[in-house]
């Protein structure tokens, strides 16, 4: 009786186990099914994407979310996250820096459109060549005399950058502006992986190779921090520099020294508010409904319109949705290699080799591309898939396609691998490129599996053939290893000198893993032109010999609801993802770290990557 009445107890168990189960799919498969409903509904309603709402009246830039060069979701996920929060701010929100500017540009010759209003309080990030970018048009819209207010509770230095460009900027009551100076941190996990037990082998080329210092280091090495106090030093004053002028201002006066901003804000009983209006960082200090007000009054009541209901007229850039359309003119197109360069498909922060090099041979096949831009913002990935896209590009020039290299925020390791390619490579003054070196890297797990009780035993044929992660690498793999490394270096340096016309220890005096911005790297031969994306396209139409063409946007094929569930987080409460993104560039900086362990998969386990790169706060 005992035997059986645990059978039945033991079934009710599982019986429960499979029924939670089961009522969890079902709710899911519920979920899912409204947001498709929902979602058909919004196109049903609204086909062509577009609104009935006005196209007059004052653009408001109310920005959520970071700049990217190319969002890697559906747009139509965010219309339907803020339906289904409330109309919250969506912080994880990603904005193509292309058609921000695009609609600034139509925006300028609008007549419909009187000015701007910047509120940028719900803006997180851009990297500072995509902030000058769209600082350009933003000048440029300035110079048809329409005026750009900008109003906000608080400045931080990515959304001061933009508000210095304002005719006149409102700080409201209890506001302040954090101009500071500019930051980056790393995380460093030694003291975690010998706590774990797991045996780290690095090999790697170039003294300033600090890439893999996080595996190896609790800190930052003394030769990788004066690389970076160099890159970072030149950064922050052309920062500085480039907001003094926008106030007509020195840059002593908007960011003094510690002790005299200390001084200043003292005099005044510590309200950063009044220090930023006595120190001529904003124009007023004014509540909240004074200086809606004082806007209404400016532009006479007229409707404010959201840059996100603002739509795009036919012009000379193709759609940003509708990669299908006809064309009857020459095209140039720009494909984007963004994130970490991996071999297989692009997605979330990742540059699919294989998404890249079929756009590339779609181009070829294309008798109506004429040239292509690529657009770089990466700090490399795997030997292997970077290679594989450059060897594309060399097989797109074979068929006198011409291809320049645009630099974004970064190109850098194997980012600059591709670039070599290029018949032209222009690079903002900021951009973070260079770190010409190559490291390989293989973490062996016999001590942590030795510690909970498990071994590793068996025969090879030879001292090489017996490689797993859970046994420690031989003296011969070893040396394997790292001649291979040292092969990949020299192949590395081959490149960049064949493709810059400089003698291999004149590459190699300038490579060694060391980071370069973009001035320095033109004056040391690693770029061609200092320039934005328009120069870019410029310098393709010149070099295809057109001069009335379309730029036809590439972009990686994904359906609704392969977007739905990569992003789910676009559908979830912003509470704690508001958290995390206050301190964006530490997320991205481990976010970085987890898809690089997570793209660890060239076949020889060779790496062009810059970790160290980005994330400037």
């Amino acid at each position: 009786m005992h035997f059986w009445r645990s059978i039945r107890t033991g079934i009710k168990y599982i019986w429960k186990i499979i029924n939670v189960i089961r009522e969890i799919t079902l709710n899911l498969i519920f979920f899912f099914t409204i947001l498709f409903i929902i979602g058909m509904i919004g196109l049903i309603r609204n086909p062509n994407g577009l609104n009935n709402i006005s196209q007059s009246g004052v653009l408001v830039l109310d920005l959520e979310g970071v700049i990217v060069d190319s969002p890697s979701y559906d747009q139509s996920l965010y219309a339907l996250s803020k339906k289904l929060n409330n109309n919250n701010p969506d912080p994880t929100r990603q904005n193509s820096l292309f058609e921000l500017t695009q609609k600034i540009a139509q925006a300028t010759n609008d007549p419909a459109i009187e000015g701007i209003i910047l509120k940028l309080d719900n803006f997180s990030d851009a990297n500072l060549p995509n902030l000058q970018y769209l600082a350009k048009y933003l000048t440029e819209f300035k110079t048809k005399g329409k005026p750009i207010y900008a109003v906000g509770g608080y400045f931080d230095q990515k959304q001061y950058y933009l508000a210095s460009l304002a005719d006149k900027i409102y700080l409201v009551n209890q506001g302040s502006v954090s101009l500071y100076g500019f930051s980056t941190n790393n995380f460093y996990f030694k003291s975690l992986l010998d706590n774990l037990k797991v045996n780290t082998h690095v090999f790697r080329v170039g003294t300033y190779k600090s890439a893999v210092e996080p595996f190896l280091r609790n800190d930052m090495s003394d030769a990788a921090k004066e690389n970076t106090t160099r890159w970072l030093s030149t950064m922050w004053n052309n920062y500085l520099n480039n907001i003094a002028n926008n106030r007509k201002s020195e840059p002593t006066n908007l960011v003094p020294p510690a002790d005299i901003m200390l001084s200043r804000l003292k005099a005044v009983s510590g309200s950063m508010s009044e220090y930023a209006l006595e120190n001529g960082i904003v124009d007023e200090v004014l509540s909240s409904y004074n200086a809606e007000q004082a806007l209404n009054n400016r532009f006479h009541f007229a409707p404010q319109l959201s840059i996100y209901d603002y739509q795009l007229k036919s012009n000379k850039m193709r759609s940003f949705d509708n990669q299908t359309q006809p064309s009857e003119k020459p095209l140039i197109a720009v494909i984007f290699v963004d994130g970490t360069i991996t071999a297989g498909k692009a997605a979330n922060n990742v540059a699919g080799s294989e998404t890249i090099t079929k756009q590339l041979r779609k181009i070829g096949e294309n008798s109506n591309v004429r040239a292509v831009v690529l657009r770089i913002n990466s700090p490399g990935g795997g030997v292997y898939a970077s290679e594989v896209i450059r060897s594309e590009i060399e097989a797109l020039k074979a068929k006198d396609i011409p291809v320049v290299a645009s630099m974004g925020g970064m190109a850098a390791s194997g980012g600059y691998w591709i670039a070599t390619q290029s018949d032209y490579i222009i690079a903002n003054p900021n951009t973070i490129t260079g770190s010409i070196g190559i490291f390989g890297i293989i973490p062996t797990f016999e001590n942590s599996l030795a510690h909970i009780g498990v071994h590793t035993d068996g025969i090879s044929t030879s001292p090489l053939a017996g490689m797993t992660l859970s046994k420690d690498l031989s003296t011969d793999t070893s040396q394997l290893i790292q001649m291979n490394i040292e092969n990949g270096y020299h192949n590395f340096v081959s490149l960049v000198a064949e493709s810059r016309n400089m003698s291999n220890e004149e590459v190699d005096s300038i490579a060694q893993g060391q980071v370069w911005l973009g001035e320095e790297a033109k004056k040391i031969g690693l770029v061609d032109k200092l320039g934005d994306f328009d120069d870019a396209v410029k310098e393709a139409a010149s070099l295809a010999g057109i001069s009335d063409y379309l730029i036809d946007w590439q972009k990686a094929e994904t359906s609704f609801f392969a977007s739905l569930f990569a992003d789910y987080s676009a559908i979830l409460p912003k509470s704690v993802i508001g958290i995390i993104y206050n301190q964006l560039s530490l997320s991205n900086q481990l976010q970085q770290h987890l898809a690089f362990w997570d793209n660890l998969n060239d076949p020889q386990n060779r790496y062009i990557y810059c970790l160290n790169c980005s994330d400037i706060k």
